[in-house]
């Protein structure tokens, strides 16, 4: 039997920001159970602070409900991160949008850090899995990696995984400039694309106050959607160009291969250009900085390439 007592641990706010915030009613419901029955679950811990529980911990100490503790065995707070992400997907009541943010959050800290078996670690199973922590192969092919197993485990397309890394990359940084709307956006209180989630976390000081007002507003949810979708740029259209009269039957149809074709023109000097270092340049001479600095930038773009070439082999 687990000891119970009230001890002091530490809130994380990165791993705090990746659990579903609860409802006034759900936290209401949750207090009414713990101050009847206890804190029945254990709080899952990692280098004192914790992973799990953060709801639960906060009822407690305020109320002096005691409490057990499960720690859990990491080796940084990457692992951490993970650990949470395989945590909260487990779970049924999550909204689509946090569920999309968990996965990509996961694949973009797992494709670099390329750990195998985080879940599930714990002072029982730590000496079952032991050795079998291993990182993959470098970034290129880890990425590459991570993204089929992931697909495969959530039963979703490479291009999907790829396009929630990007979600979750968009949020989290919109959440740097105003930290009160994520929470808004991953409940479903808030209905934002991704695009507009981008565009956001990018806005002037001027406009970032005025978006912070707009989410600690006791408005209604629809009020202070209508008054955040004025900051969205507007829609562009395509208007046809001013043609002098009888002359509409000049104007060359759409193409829609011109995009692709134009992509197509251009890739051959990317290749080029890449050729041309690898030929000119001695490696052994350069600077680690230097080396690092390409092997991102390569690193990204091919993840773009992936992504390009998984979107077009799904096109019907």
């Amino acid at each position: 039997m687990p000891e119970l007592k009230i001890v002091k641990l530490i809130i994380d706010n990165d791993f705090k920001q990746l659990i579903p915030s609860l409802s006034e009613e759900e936290r209401c419901l949750l207090k009414e159970n713990l101050i009847r029955d206890g804190c029945r679950e254990p709080l899952s811990v990692w280098n004192n602070t914790i992973l799990d529980g953060h709801n639960r911990y906060e009822i407690c100490t305020r109320h002096q409900i005691p409490f057990s503790i499960q720690r859990i065995y990491l080796r940084n707070r990457e692992e951490a991160t993970v650990w949470i992400c395989i945590n909260q997907l487990g779970r049924r009541n999550i909204t689509e949008e946090t569920r999309r943010y968990l996965i990509g959050k996961r694949y973009e800290t797992e494709k670099i850090l390329g750990v195998h078996n985080v879940a599930g670690i714990n002072q029982h199973t730590k000496k079952e899995v032991g050795e079998n922590i291993l990182p993959e192969a470098p970034f290129g092919l880890t990425a590459s990696r991570t993204r089929e197993r992931l697909a495969a485990e959530y039963n979703i397309s490479h291009a999907t995984v790829l396009n929630y890394g990007q979600y979750s990359r968009a949020l989290d940084s919109l959440s740097t400039v105003v930290p009160e709307i994520t929470p808004k956006i991953l409940s479903g209180e808030l209905k934002i694309s991704q695009d507009n989630i981008a565009y956001l976390s990018q806005l002037a000081s001027q406009e970032v106050i005025r978006l912070k007002q707009l989410v600690s507003e006791d408005s209604s949810v629809l009020g202070s959607n209508a008054e955040i979708h004025r900051l969205f740029p507007p829609k562009q259209t395509k208007a046809p160009l001013s043609m002098p009269p009888g002359s509409i039957k000049d104007m060359p149809s759409y193409d829609p291969d011109a995009e692709i074709s134009s992509l197509t023109l251009t890739i051959p000097s990317w290749v080029s250009s890449i050729n041309r270092v690898k030929a000119a340049s001695s490696l052994e001479s350069t600077t680690v900085q230097a080396r690092g600095k390409l092997v991102e930038e390569l690193s990204r773009l091919k993840e773009t390439i992936d992504y390009m070439l998984t979107v077009i082999r799904e096109a019907p």
